[in-house]
């Protein structure tokens, strides 16, 4: 079940099955789905804030529906992966930045989907469990990628091949988790930061994450020129005429509402 409120231009999602821990089914997959591509276009919406109920942010896969499909045929389980696949690759496509908000722990593809955020928030005593081994599986949902983009090859291999907890002010130190706060407060720090960002220019915040996912990837070259792209772009739109004149003007830019006609657009 999902659920979501507003608090001025952040939408608040909450995964909202606590008698699981929030555990992840391909309902969820595509009703967050569904949820971010409406965001992305919804002028009213500025960035997001994602968190699970009650005290843990995310137990992974639903172990009962991950039981069905030792039965099933390959290809068939093919569907459930690519589904979880697919969420990921929108939350990564979502032009609004999204900010995690760690409560308890997140745990298999739990740790995936906060990793596949823009920033995380964490309480101090919470955990991250990337538990795929421990049933005799390996990671999905973008684990390996997210964590080898920001953590030592050995590091990854002891998370990936214990499935061992390791706490966030580990992570934190290494650069992973962008802030740690007291038990209970992961929401509202998630929240101020969310909207901090939906005060700023929605459409280069957009390209920053477009230019952010391919700089993991690519060439310096390559990545020279997309930034010359998204530059040449950026001096083109209102919200740049506006920060450039705000900051000359000695005044704070009024970024919000602006409508760029590429705000929803990373290239």
């Amino acid at each position: 079940m999902i659920e979501t409120r507003k608090e001025g231009a952040v939408l608040i999602v909450v995964n909202s099955d606590p008698g699981t821990r929030n555990a992840l089914t391909p309902e969820f997959y595509r009703g967050f789905r569904e949820l971010l591509e409406d965001a992305g276009g919804d002028t009213s919406v500025a960035a997001i804030v994602l968190t699970g109920a009650g005290d843990f942010f995310c137990s992974g896969g639903n172990l009962t529906v991950l039981k069905e499909r030792t039965t099933m045929k390959e290809s068939e389980r093919r569907q459930g992966i690519d589904k979880l696949h697919s969420l990921i690759t929108a939350m990564r496509a979502c032009p609004k930045p999204i900010v995690a908000a760690i409560e308890g722990g997140a745990a298999g593809a739990g740790v995936s989907m906060a990793l596949a955020c823009d920033m995380v928030v964490a309480a101090r005593d919470a955990y991250f469990s990337v538990a795929y081994v421990k049933i005799g599986l390996t990671p999905d949902g973008g684990a390996t990628a997210f964590l080898s983009r920001s953590l030592p090859r050995q590091l990854v291999s002891e998370l990936c091949l214990t499935g061992d907890r390791v706490g966030v002010q580990r992570l934190y130190d290494l650069g992973t988790i962008n802030r740690i706060v007291e038990t209970g407060q992961a929401v509202d720090e998630a929240t101020a930061i969310a909207q901090r960002l939906a005060q700023g220019p929605e459409g280069a915040m957009a390209r920053i994450k477009h230019l952010v996912d391919s700089g993991a990837t690519t060439t310096l070259d390559e990545q020279l020129e997309l930034e010359a792209q998204s530059m040449a772009a950026s001096f083109g739109t209102a919200e740049g005429a506006e920060g450039i004149a705000a900051f000359l003007e000695k005044r704070k830019p009024r970024f919000r509402p602006m409508a760029d006609d590429e705000a929803g657009d990373p290239t």
